[in-house]
Protein backbone atom coordinates (compact mmCIF):
# COMPACT_ATOMS: atom_id res chain seq x y z
CA UNK A 1 0.00 0.00 0.00
CA UNK A 2 1.31 3.44 -0.94
CA UNK A 3 1.72 5.86 1.90
CA UNK A 4 -0.26 9.07 1.38
CA UNK A 5 1.47 12.12 2.69
CA UNK A 6 -0.73 14.98 3.83
CA UNK A 7 0.95 18.37 3.97
CA UNK A 8 -1.19 19.80 6.69
CA UNK A 9 1.10 22.83 6.98
CA UNK A 10 -0.08 23.96 3.51
CA UNK A 11 -3.72 24.08 4.53
CA UNK A 12 -5.20 27.42 5.66
CA UNK A 13 -5.06 27.99 9.38
CA UNK A 14 -5.77 30.93 11.61
CA UNK A 15 -2.04 31.36 11.84
CA UNK A 16 -1.33 31.73 8.08
CA UNK A 17 -4.67 33.25 6.96
CA UNK A 18 -4.57 36.91 5.86
CA UNK A 19 -5.53 39.39 8.50
CA UNK A 20 -8.69 41.47 8.36
CA UNK A 21 -6.58 44.51 7.54
CA UNK A 22 -5.00 42.74 4.55
CA UNK A 23 -8.40 41.64 3.27
CA UNK A 24 -9.74 45.18 3.57
CA UNK A 25 -6.75 46.47 1.60
CA UNK A 26 -7.48 44.04 -1.22
CA UNK A 27 -11.16 45.04 -1.29
CA UNK A 28 -10.26 48.73 -1.27
CA UNK A 29 -7.76 48.22 -4.10
CA UNK A 30 -10.39 46.44 -6.21
CA UNK A 31 -12.99 49.16 -5.51
CA UNK A 32 -10.53 51.92 -6.39
CA UNK A 33 -9.59 50.12 -9.59
CA UNK A 34 -13.24 49.81 -10.63
CA UNK A 35 -13.89 53.48 -9.77
CA UNK A 36 -10.86 54.57 -11.80
CA UNK A 37 -12.03 52.51 -14.77
CA UNK A 38 -15.51 54.02 -14.49
CA UNK A 39 -14.01 57.54 -14.52
CA UNK A 40 -11.99 56.68 -17.62
CA UNK A 41 -15.09 55.19 -19.25
CA UNK A 42 -17.09 58.36 -18.58
CA UNK A 43 -14.33 60.53 -20.04
CA UNK A 44 -14.12 58.32 -23.13
CA UNK A 45 -17.87 57.93 -23.54
CA UNK A 46 -18.63 60.93 -25.81
CA UNK A 47 -15.82 59.98 -28.18
CA UNK A 48 -16.04 56.19 -28.40
CA UNK A 49 -17.49 56.36 -31.91
CA UNK A 50 -19.48 58.70 -34.15
CA UNK A 51 -22.75 57.26 -32.89
CA UNK A 52 -21.93 58.03 -29.24
CA UNK A 53 -20.83 61.51 -30.28
CA UNK A 54 -24.22 61.97 -31.89
CA UNK A 55 -26.08 60.67 -28.81
CA UNK A 56 -24.20 62.96 -26.43
CA UNK A 57 -25.12 65.90 -28.67
CA UNK A 58 -28.87 65.23 -28.41
CA UNK A 59 -29.61 67.94 -25.82
CA UNK A 60 -27.71 70.55 -27.82
CA UNK A 61 -29.17 69.51 -31.20
CA UNK A 62 -32.74 69.51 -29.89
CA UNK A 63 -32.39 72.81 -28.02
CA UNK A 64 -30.79 74.61 -30.97
CA UNK A 65 -33.45 73.35 -33.38
CA UNK A 66 -36.26 74.46 -31.06
CA UNK A 67 -34.71 77.91 -30.52
CA UNK A 68 -34.10 78.49 -34.22
CA UNK A 69 -37.64 77.45 -35.10
CA UNK A 70 -39.04 79.84 -32.51
CA UNK A 71 -36.75 82.66 -33.60
CA UNK A 72 -37.52 82.23 -37.31
CA UNK A 73 -41.18 81.37 -36.68
CA UNK A 74 -40.84 78.24 -38.82
CA UNK A 75 -42.01 74.65 -38.35
CA UNK A 76 -39.52 72.51 -36.43
CA UNK A 77 -39.09 69.14 -38.17
CA UNK A 78 -37.13 66.34 -36.52
CA UNK A 79 -35.96 63.48 -38.74
CA UNK A 80 -36.09 60.50 -36.42
CA UNK A 81 -35.00 56.88 -36.59
CA UNK A 82 -31.75 54.95 -36.93
CA UNK A 83 -28.93 54.47 -39.43
CA UNK A 84 -31.36 54.18 -42.34
CA UNK A 85 -32.51 57.77 -41.89
CA UNK A 86 -29.05 58.90 -40.80
CA UNK A 87 -27.35 57.57 -43.95
CA UNK A 88 -30.27 58.22 -46.27
CA UNK A 89 -31.18 61.87 -45.66
CA UNK A 90 -29.24 64.98 -46.67
CA UNK A 91 -30.83 67.82 -44.69
CA UNK A 92 -29.04 70.54 -46.64
CA UNK A 93 -30.24 69.11 -49.93
CA UNK A 94 -33.82 69.04 -48.62
CA UNK A 95 -33.58 72.71 -47.58
CA UNK A 96 -32.01 73.71 -50.89
CA UNK A 97 -34.76 71.93 -52.82
CA UNK A 98 -37.49 73.67 -50.86
CA UNK A 99 -35.82 77.04 -51.38
CA UNK A 100 -35.39 76.56 -55.13
CA UNK A 101 -38.96 75.43 -55.64
CA UNK A 102 -40.34 78.14 -53.36
CA UNK A 103 -41.62 75.43 -51.05
CA UNK A 104 -42.30 75.93 -47.34
CA UNK A 105 -39.26 76.75 -45.23
CA UNK A 106 -38.53 74.60 -42.20
CA UNK A 107 -36.00 74.19 -39.42
CA UNK A 108 -34.80 70.62 -39.17
CA UNK A 109 -32.47 68.31 -37.26
CA UNK A 110 -31.64 64.61 -37.25
CA UNK A 111 -31.91 62.36 -34.19
CA UNK A 112 -30.82 59.01 -35.58
CA UNK A 113 -28.90 56.72 -33.20
CA UNK A 114 -27.64 53.55 -34.86
CA UNK A 115 -29.31 50.19 -34.21
CA UNK A 116 -32.45 51.55 -32.56
CA UNK A 117 -36.09 50.56 -32.91
CA UNK A 118 -39.52 51.60 -31.64
CA UNK A 119 -38.98 50.96 -27.91
CA UNK A 120 -35.75 52.98 -27.99
CA UNK A 121 -37.62 55.80 -29.75
CA UNK A 122 -40.38 55.83 -27.14
CA UNK A 123 -37.99 56.35 -24.25
CA UNK A 124 -35.67 58.59 -26.27
CA UNK A 125 -38.57 60.93 -27.02
CA UNK A 126 -39.67 60.93 -23.40
CA UNK A 127 -36.19 61.72 -22.10
CA UNK A 128 -34.97 64.32 -24.58
CA UNK A 129 -38.17 65.93 -25.86
CA UNK A 130 -41.00 65.45 -23.35
CA UNK A 131 -38.93 65.93 -20.21
CA UNK A 132 -37.46 69.16 -21.61
CA UNK A 133 -40.73 70.35 -23.17
CA UNK A 134 -39.05 70.89 -26.56
CA UNK A 135 -41.48 69.29 -28.97
CA UNK A 136 -41.21 69.62 -32.75
CA UNK A 137 -44.21 70.31 -34.95
CA UNK A 138 -43.41 67.24 -37.04
CA UNK A 139 -41.57 64.02 -36.23
CA UNK A 140 -40.51 62.16 -39.39
CA UNK A 141 -39.92 58.52 -38.43
CA UNK A 142 -38.03 56.33 -40.92
CA UNK A 143 -38.19 52.56 -40.48
CA UNK A 144 -38.41 49.12 -42.01
CA UNK A 145 -40.80 46.41 -40.84
CA UNK A 146 -39.05 44.90 -37.81
CA UNK A 147 -38.24 48.30 -36.26
CA UNK A 148 -41.82 49.05 -35.28
CA UNK A 149 -43.37 45.88 -33.85
CA UNK A 150 -43.26 44.64 -30.25
CA UNK A 151 -41.39 41.44 -31.13
CA UNK A 152 -38.13 43.30 -31.89
CA UNK A 153 -35.58 42.28 -29.18
CA UNK A 154 -34.63 44.89 -26.59
CA UNK A 155 -30.99 46.07 -26.64
CA UNK A 156 -30.97 46.56 -22.89
CA UNK A 157 -27.47 48.02 -22.32
CA UNK A 158 -27.87 50.71 -24.94
CA UNK A 159 -31.47 51.51 -24.05
CA UNK A 160 -30.72 51.81 -20.34
CA UNK A 161 -27.59 53.89 -20.71
CA UNK A 162 -28.63 56.37 -23.39
CA UNK A 163 -32.41 56.57 -23.71
CA UNK A 164 -33.90 55.98 -20.26
CA UNK A 165 -34.41 58.80 -17.81
CA UNK A 166 -34.45 57.96 -14.09
CA UNK A 167 -38.18 58.59 -13.87
CA UNK A 168 -38.75 56.05 -16.67
CA UNK A 169 -37.59 53.07 -14.60
CA UNK A 170 -40.96 52.27 -12.99
CA UNK A 171 -42.53 52.24 -16.45
CA UNK A 172 -39.94 50.01 -18.12
CA UNK A 173 -39.87 47.61 -15.16
CA UNK A 174 -43.63 47.17 -15.21
CA UNK A 175 -44.20 47.17 -18.98
CA UNK A 176 -41.09 45.94 -20.75
CA UNK A 177 -38.80 44.00 -18.38
CA UNK A 178 -40.17 40.95 -16.65
CA UNK A 179 -37.26 39.26 -14.89
CA UNK A 180 -35.03 40.22 -11.98
CA UNK A 181 -31.79 39.98 -13.99
CA UNK A 182 -33.01 42.49 -16.59
CA UNK A 183 -34.17 44.91 -13.90
CA UNK A 184 -30.77 44.82 -12.16
CA UNK A 185 -28.87 45.08 -15.45
CA UNK A 186 -30.92 48.02 -16.64
CA UNK A 187 -30.18 49.92 -13.43
CA UNK A 188 -26.46 49.14 -13.54
CA UNK A 189 -26.15 50.08 -17.23
CA UNK A 190 -27.95 53.37 -16.70
CA UNK A 191 -25.59 54.57 -13.99
CA UNK A 192 -22.35 52.97 -15.21
CA UNK A 193 -20.65 54.05 -18.44
CA UNK A 194 -18.29 51.10 -18.08
CA UNK A 195 -21.19 48.64 -18.10
CA UNK A 196 -23.60 50.50 -20.35
CA UNK A 197 -21.21 51.04 -23.26
CA UNK A 198 -19.61 47.61 -23.37
CA UNK A 199 -17.93 46.31 -25.49
CA UNK A 200 -17.15 49.61 -27.18
CA UNK A 201 -14.59 50.58 -24.53
CA UNK A 202 -12.43 47.53 -25.25
CA UNK A 203 -12.66 48.28 -28.98
CA UNK A 204 -11.60 51.88 -28.39
CA UNK A 205 -8.52 50.75 -26.48
CA UNK A 206 -7.61 48.24 -29.20
CA UNK A 207 -8.03 50.88 -31.89
CA UNK A 208 -5.56 53.07 -30.04
CA UNK A 209 -3.01 50.27 -29.87
CA UNK A 210 -3.43 48.63 -33.29
CA UNK A 211 -3.06 50.81 -36.40
CA UNK A 212 -6.27 51.10 -38.49
CA UNK A 213 -7.96 48.56 -36.19
CA UNK A 214 -11.06 50.69 -35.68
CA UNK A 215 -11.40 51.63 -39.36
CA UNK A 216 -11.25 48.02 -40.51
CA UNK A 217 -13.48 46.79 -37.72
CA UNK A 218 -16.13 49.43 -38.39
CA UNK A 219 -16.23 48.56 -42.07
CA UNK A 220 -16.54 44.88 -41.27
CA UNK A 221 -19.19 45.50 -38.62
CA UNK A 222 -21.21 47.70 -41.01
CA UNK A 223 -21.31 44.90 -43.56
CA UNK A 224 -22.22 42.27 -40.96
CA UNK A 225 -24.85 44.52 -39.38
CA UNK A 226 -26.41 45.25 -42.76
CA UNK A 227 -26.57 41.53 -43.54
CA UNK A 228 -28.24 40.93 -40.17
CA UNK A 229 -30.77 43.68 -40.80
CA UNK A 230 -31.62 42.28 -44.22
CA UNK A 231 -32.12 38.85 -42.63
CA UNK A 232 -34.34 40.41 -39.94
CA UNK A 233 -36.39 42.15 -42.60
CA UNK A 234 -36.85 38.91 -44.50
CA UNK A 235 -37.74 37.08 -41.30
CA UNK A 236 -40.26 39.78 -40.46
CA UNK A 237 -42.11 39.16 -43.73
CA UNK A 238 -42.44 35.50 -42.76
CA UNK A 239 -43.71 36.29 -39.24
CA UNK A 240 -47.46 36.63 -38.90
CA UNK A 241 -47.77 37.32 -35.17
CA UNK A 242 -46.94 40.98 -34.67
CA UNK A 243 -48.28 43.58 -32.27
CA UNK A 244 -47.71 47.32 -32.17
CA UNK A 245 -48.25 48.57 -28.61
CA UNK A 246 -44.84 50.30 -28.59
CA UNK A 247 -45.82 52.22 -31.69
CA UNK A 248 -49.10 53.17 -30.04
CA UNK A 249 -47.16 54.52 -27.06
CA UNK A 250 -45.07 56.85 -29.26
CA UNK A 251 -48.18 58.07 -31.05
CA UNK A 252 -49.96 58.70 -27.74
CA UNK A 253 -47.06 60.78 -26.38
CA UNK A 254 -46.85 62.86 -29.55
CA UNK A 255 -50.62 63.40 -29.81
CA UNK A 256 -50.64 64.60 -26.21
CA UNK A 257 -48.27 67.42 -27.16
CA UNK A 258 -49.71 68.22 -30.58
CA UNK A 259 -46.84 66.64 -32.51
CA UNK A 260 -47.66 65.24 -35.94
CA UNK A 261 -45.84 62.02 -36.87
CA UNK A 262 -44.97 61.26 -40.48
CA UNK A 263 -44.23 57.53 -40.67
CA UNK A 264 -41.88 56.79 -43.59
CA UNK A 265 -41.34 53.16 -44.63
CA UNK A 266 -37.78 53.36 -45.97
CA UNK A 267 -36.58 52.18 -49.39
CA UNK A 268 -34.83 48.82 -49.68
CA UNK A 269 -33.37 46.91 -52.65
CA UNK A 270 -36.20 44.39 -52.41
CA UNK A 271 -39.84 45.18 -51.80
CA UNK A 272 -40.96 44.59 -48.22
CA UNK A 273 -44.42 44.37 -46.69
CA UNK A 274 -45.80 46.83 -44.17
CA UNK A 275 -48.10 45.07 -41.72
CA UNK A 276 -51.75 46.12 -42.20
CA UNK A 277 -52.20 46.51 -38.42
CA UNK A 278 -49.46 49.17 -38.42
CA UNK A 279 -51.14 50.98 -41.31
CA UNK A 280 -54.50 50.84 -39.49
CA UNK A 281 -52.91 52.21 -36.31
CA UNK A 282 -51.40 55.16 -38.19
CA UNK A 283 -54.67 55.97 -39.96
CA UNK A 284 -56.78 55.53 -36.83
CA UNK A 285 -54.65 58.10 -35.01
CA UNK A 286 -54.71 60.51 -37.98
CA UNK A 287 -50.94 60.45 -38.48
CA UNK A 288 -49.34 60.49 -41.94
CA UNK A 289 -47.95 57.53 -43.84
CA UNK A 290 -45.50 58.57 -46.59
CA UNK A 291 -44.44 55.46 -48.46
CA UNK A 292 -40.82 55.61 -49.68
CA UNK A 293 -40.52 51.89 -50.43
CA UNK A 294 -40.72 52.37 -54.18
CA UNK A 295 -39.32 55.77 -55.07
CA UNK A 296 -39.23 56.25 -58.82
CA UNK A 297 -35.77 55.58 -60.21
CA UNK A 298 -34.42 53.89 -57.06
CA UNK A 299 -32.42 50.73 -57.86
CA UNK A 300 -30.18 48.24 -56.06
CA UNK A 301 -27.17 50.31 -57.10
CA UNK A 302 -28.40 53.10 -54.80
CA UNK A 303 -27.60 50.99 -51.70
CA UNK A 304 -23.95 50.82 -50.72
CA UNK A 305 -24.28 47.66 -48.61
CA UNK A 306 -27.61 46.24 -49.74
CA UNK A 307 -29.42 47.92 -46.82
CA UNK A 308 -28.31 51.56 -46.33
CA UNK A 309 -28.62 54.17 -49.05
CA UNK A 310 -25.40 55.26 -50.74
CA UNK A 311 -24.68 58.70 -52.17
CA UNK A 312 -26.92 58.32 -55.22
CA UNK A 313 -29.72 56.86 -53.11
CA UNK A 314 -29.38 59.63 -50.54
CA UNK A 315 -29.95 62.25 -53.25
CA UNK A 316 -33.03 60.49 -54.59
CA UNK A 317 -34.51 60.00 -51.11
CA UNK A 318 -33.76 63.61 -50.07
CA UNK A 319 -35.40 64.99 -53.25
CA UNK A 320 -38.40 62.77 -52.49
CA UNK A 321 -38.61 64.03 -48.88
CA UNK A 322 -38.44 67.64 -50.05
CA UNK A 323 -41.31 66.96 -52.44
CA UNK A 324 -43.40 65.43 -49.63
CA UNK A 325 -42.80 68.47 -47.43
CA UNK A 326 -43.66 70.81 -50.29
CA UNK A 327 -46.93 69.00 -50.97
CA UNK A 328 -47.83 68.77 -47.28
CA UNK A 329 -47.00 72.42 -46.49
CA UNK A 330 -46.22 72.01 -42.76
Amino acid sequence: MTDVHHDYDALPTDKCAPSMRQEIRVVVAVVLFVISMEIVARIMAPNIDSDREHIHMFPEIIAESAKEAEREELPNVIFFGNSLMRAGLDEKLVSDCLRKTEGPRIVSAKITPVGTAMLDWVYLYQRYFENTNQHPEILVVGFVAHHIHDQEPIKLRRLSRHFLAINDFPEIWSRDLHDFHSIIQSTLCHFSALEGDQPEHQLKILSGVVSDYNKGLNTNNDIIRAAGQRAALKSNMETKEQTFSRMQRLIKICKKHGVEIWFVPMPQPEKWNLHPDAVALIERNEMKLLDARQIKGMTEDDFWDGYHLGESGKKKFSYWVAEQIKNSKP
